[in-house]
């Protein structure tokens, strides 16, 4: 019979019967330790009923909706500060949502993975994260080998959250107090890093950091 370790806790939050029961059902696949998870309808009721308890690893599953979208980017940022050792995993739609928040958040996450992805792949970056996790001595190291995308820089960042908010490039460089020329360069590398090929594209990626205050927008990697 395979030996398991202790109770591993594992917070999810995501208000799909059919992803949480999906999730449950790989977790008890996983081998080491017994995995237990604790699930959340969605971050309002995280950060209201989770200020005691702390977990091994957070999954936030994003939904398609705009609000899920934007939840997201401040859910992550605040996770960091509240949890900074427990991992932190991205549960997107599908690659496209996937790739654009991952570049949009302030913090990085240590494994993104996605709904549309099969069992077996799921089932593989799980085990790989958790055994990426066991292996290494310190949270930091962490973060620096299981995180594979710097994102937009604090800069571009900050440029789209002024996009979002409607000012010109003009405007945004008189913010900023930089050249237009400087904004317009960092803006075509945030679309380039986005993978968006119009300005449509890259006011619906300010949109999600639209509402969040700036500050948090500016955290270091």
């Amino acid at each position: 019979m395979e030996k398991r370790t202790a109770n591993k806790h594992v917070a999810v939050v995501e208000n799909c019967v059919m992803t949480e029961a999906g999730l449950r059902g790989l977790f008890s696949c996983c081998a080491g330790s017994f995995y237990e998870l604790q699930v959340y309808k969605d971050s309002q009721e995280w950060f209201a009923q989770t200020e005691q308890h702390f977990y091994d690893m957070v999954i936030y599953s994003v939904a398609g909706t705009r609000d899920s979208r934007q939840q997201s980017i401040r859910f992550f940022s605040e996770l960091a500060c509240m949890q900074p050792d427990a991992l932190r995993v991205l549960l997107a739609e599908d690659e496209g949502q996937a790739t654009l928040i991952h570049h949009l958040l302030p913090v990085p996450v240590h494994a993104v993975w996605c709904k549309t992805s099969s069992v077996e792949k799921l089932l593989m970056q799980i085990n790989g994260l958790i055994a990426q996790k066991e292996s290494l001595h310190s949270a930091s190291k962490t973060l620096n080998t299981i995180s594979g995308s710097v994102g937009l820089s604090p800069t571009e960042r900050a440029i789209l959250y002024y996009m979002g908010k409607g000012f010109s490039i003009p405007e945004i460089a008189v913010q900023m107090a930089r050249n237009p020329k400087t904004i317009r360069t960092h803006k075509f590398n945030a679309m380039n890093k986005l993978g968006v090929k119009n300005y449509t594209g890259l006011l619906c990626a300010a949109d999600i950091l639209r509402y969040l205050p700036l500050q948090v927008l500016n955290v270091n990697w």
